[in-house]
């Protein structure tokens, strides 16, 4: 015969092959009872006379350049209670009009003549035809040897192949056949065609069943796949070591392949062909129906599942989640593969190769990972992942991505596709979430969440902080992963030598139930829009961040951006270890300078260790909220010492402004110093602040008071009294005055000195002495009617207690002044 046409061919057999869950021919269990054999035409039986008869069987074409070889079986049953010698007749072939084909059997059966009373046997024939030829074409003629004859044969009977006749097995059905004079049930399983560069690749499941009472050899078998207009293409077959079927055995034989085009052709049949180990003669065994999916339908969607069988084993599988991050002229995409063995018996997943198929048909493979390097164990109903990173164009549209898994072998370095899955593209927001994901670190499973997030004011930049809480849902104890955090910015990713991760705890384990708690800050301009943040989180697998894992894709919402409220008789928590503190707001004052027409606004603060030990308070930043939207700095006056354990400590918060400035409905913003993604020291300089919350601010007291009695300059409370002024001389003028201080609250240590100032006010000329408070020279001491004097001198002074003139008492802060009260002194000098 003459050598069959093949196209060049990769193809291997597998034990893996993946498919949609729906929509496909799923595996068919065929049995005895299951097979049909309804589908293939019969050809009619021609008597041979006492119930014996011969039936064409089997009448196949196998194609050759530009010519057809026909091939098929005769079975010839003996009915007669004596042998038939089949000797004695011959088989021919003719069209039905009128032509003779010279036909050969083979040599096998040339031995075989004598047919056992009541039994059948097979004779095969071939024969080369024209090649425009069509199986409904012939007729069959039995004739026996007669020499009586002109031609010394005698016409027997004969039988035409039927108009309808056609013996390929359609889809989903199985057949019985013979192959070696063996019996086996076959059916194809399964197809799948996608086309890759340029070509179609497809994946076929070829099972098997032995019938036969001994092995048969599967090593023989050769499969074919036949397009419209007859061109054969061969597939190849990964080589394994059950090359054996044993009685009553079954097999899955994957056969994989390319063809030189990217359409799919309707007609397609698989052809399945044996070859005789001691002719070498290649002989038909089947031929199948391919039924194969359309290409927009051959790929799993994204959020469903796809049927990956490994060792006859089922495993749903699936991308889980995927995620996107841009830099410069390329992007990365992560992505998790779910895998959960439905079976019963645990598989080790292949090594297979993952690429990335875009819409322009180039194909990007993925980055080696440690996942990859480590065999994938899957028990039944436990589900596992597998962890993918691929680098692709920046302009690569991730609506029309596609990922190509394949099964590589010694043999077949390129490999075949046995997984086709639509990515989850970036603009539905897959992969990204708002709430809790749970991944494998090396250590074990830990749940990952972004609880919220804040945009701070610094300078004339915007601080963007997320904030990450890790929680041990197990009962073992586990160390912290190394991680990492990207930030993105209406999708702009952020540098990473700009984003700062900062432990807020010094937890490097967590127990049953634990949590710790990340802190992920960088910079922008504060005029970039930042309503889109996506905080992306991976476990590092080596140094400088090599080999970084993608842990998820965490969105910050407008409201979980907005920051904590704390009204004004509530108190602000500074949490985390060694910081514990509570942060009370005590009162709101405006300070004046007239000499420089500006003012203070000032805040002042309770705050107070919840530390059991010595330990330093929280460096805390702030910033003033005006009501157009503004951020104004201001300075925050930090405890620098160690404190006790539930001492309060005074420490105050403002900002200058210019003396007409609307401060109404101000607010303020304080959160926790942060230097180069620590925890700024109490004496430190920070270069931003986390972990900040919104103050309202409660109504100033500017009542003045008319007395001197009662006047607070917090701690402390005074009274003046008994002020008697005299002149020294013409110019100067003197007041003495007795006073009661006392320590209206206790702070263990005070963060910014007040003073007290008296001033006289006369003829529009004011005179000021300033006094501290319990340290320094002339300072006032706690006590009662404690003695102390002012002192003023100037020519304007002159006759100054033969007047009414005005005695005024401040609260003095940064050289800026409040009015406390306000007084009128008359001429007779009288004690006040």
């Amino acid at each position: 015969m003459r050598k069959l046409q093949r196209a060049g061919m990769s193809m291997l057999i597998a034990s893996t092959v993946l498919l949609p869950t729906a929509g496909l021919l799923q595996p068919l269990s065929v049995s005895a009872a299951t097979v049909s054999s309804a589908a293939v035409n019969k050809i009619k039986a021609i008597s041979l006379g006492g119930g014996s008869y011969a039936q064409v069987t089997d009448l196949q074409f196998l194609y050759g350049n530009n010519e057809k070889t026909a091939y098929f079986t005769v079975t010839v049953y003996n009915n007669a209670k004596s042998e038939l010698d089949f000797s004695d007749y011959w088989v021919e072939l003719w069209t039905k009009g009128g032509s003779k084909y010279t036909i050969k059997m083979d040599d096998r059966d040339t031995k075989k003549n004598k047919i056992v009373s009541k039994t059948s046997t097979d004779f095969h024939f071939t024969a080369k035809v024209n090649a425009s030829m069509n199986l409904s074409d012939f007729k069959f003629r039995v004739v026996k040897w007669d020499f009586s004859q002109p031609d010394y044969t005698r016409n027997i009977g004969e039988a035409s192949v039927p108009s309808g006749y056609n013996p390929v097995v359609p889809a989903a059905t199985g057949k019985v056949v013979k192959y070696g004079g063996l019996k086996m049930s076959s059916i194809l399983a399964k197809s799948q065609f996608v086309a890759l560069n340029g070509q179609l690749e497809g994946a076929l499941v070829y099972r098997v069943t032995n019938y036969s009472g001994q092995s048969i050899a599967l090593n023989n078998l050769n499969f074919y796949i036949k397009r419209s207009g007859g061109t054969l293409s061969k597939l190849s077959v990964e080589t394994t070591a059950d090359q054996q079927l044993p009685p009553g055995g079954s097999k899955e034989i994957q056969l994989f392949g390319t063809l030189p085009t990217t359409k799919i052709d309707p007609n397609m049949q698989l052809i399945v062909t044996g070859m005789n180990d001691e002719t070498k003669v290649e002989s038909p065994v089947a031929s199948y129906q391919i039924k194969a999916l359309s290409l927009d339908k051959v790929y799993v969607k994204p959020g469903t599942s796809g049927k990956l069988t490994i060792d006859s084993t089922l495993i749903n599988t699936k991308i889980r989640d995927a995620y996107y991050s841009q830099d410069g002229n390329t992007q990365l995409l992560s992505m998790y593969l779910n895998f959960n063995n439905i079976g019963k018996n645990s598989v080790t997943l292949p090594n297979y190769s993952y690429y990335i198929l875009t819409s322009d048909g180039a194909m990007y493979p993925a980055k080696q990972t440690q996942t990859q390097t480590t065999a994938l164990e899957l028990s039944p109903n436990i589900a596992k992942e597998q962890y993918l990173q691929f680098t692709l164009p920046a302009n690569a549209k991730s609506n029309s991505l596609k990922l190509i898994i394949r099964k590589t072998s010694d043999e077949n370095k390129k490999g075949f596709a046995v997984g086709l899955f639509q990515v989850p593209p970036k603009s539905t927001g897959s992969g990204t979430t708002t709430g809790t994901v749970k991944y494998m670190t090396q250590q074990g499973m830990l749940e990952f969440s972004v609880t919220h997030g804040e945009r701070l004011p610094w300078g004339d930049q915007d601080l963007i902080n997320a904030m990450i809480t890790v929680r041990n849902p197990e009962a073992n104890t586990k160390s912290l992963p190394n991680l990492k955090a990207t930030i993105q910015v209406e999708g702009y990713t952020v540098d990473d030598k700009n984003v700062q991760l900062i432990k807020t705890d010094q937890n490097v384990a967590l127990n049953n139930l634990g949590t710790t708690t990340y802190i992920v800050s960088t910079k922008i301009p504060y005029t970039f829009l930042s309503k889109n943040v996506n905080v992306v989180l991976s476990e590092v697998n080596g140094e400088d961040g090599a080999g970084a894992t993608t842990i998820g894709s965490f969105a910050l919402t407008a409201n979980s951006m907005q920051l904590p409220l704390v009204l004004a008789s509530n108190s602000m928590k500074i949490t985390g270890s060694g910081r514990s503190a509570d942060l009370k707001l005590a009162q709101i004052q405006t300070y004046k300078n007239e000499d420089d027409k500006t003012k203070l606004l000032y805040a002042e603060f309770d705050y107070t260790s919840l530390e059991q030990r010595f330990s330093n308070l929280a460096n805390l930043q702030a910033y003033f909220k005006m009501k157009d939207g503004s951020y104004v700095p201001a300075t925050f006056l930090n405890i620098k010492d160690k404190v006790t354990f539930n001492k309060a400590s005074q420490v105050m918060a403002y900002a200058s402004f210019p003396e007409d400035y609307d401060l109404t409905n101000a607010q303020l913003v304080i959160g926790q110093g942060i230097t180069q993604g620590q925890f700024t020291a109490p004496d430190g300089t920070p270069d931003g602040f986390i972990n900040a919350v919104n103050y309202q601010l409660p109504t100033e007291n500017t009542d003045v008071k008319s007395t001197f009695e009662d006047l607070v300059v917090n701690p402390y409370q005074i009274t003046l009294k008994k002020l008697s002024p005299n002149l020294q001389d013409a110019y100067k003028l003197n007041i003495d005055f007795t006073y009661d201080l006392a320590k209206i609250k206790e702070f263990e240590k005070t963060a910014g000195a007040h003073k007290l100032v008296v001033e006289v006010e006369d003829q529009g000329n004011k005179y000021e002495q300033s006094f501290d408070f319990e340290t320094g020279n002339g300072a006032l001491v706690v006590g009662e009617d404690q003695k102390a004097s002012v002192s003023f001198e100037d020519q304007k002074l002159w006759g100054t207690i033969y007047r009414e003139f005005t005695v005024n008492v401040y609260d003095e802060f940064q050289g800026h002044k409040k009015l406390l009260a306000s007084q009128k002194v008359n001429t007779a000098g009288s004690n006040l």
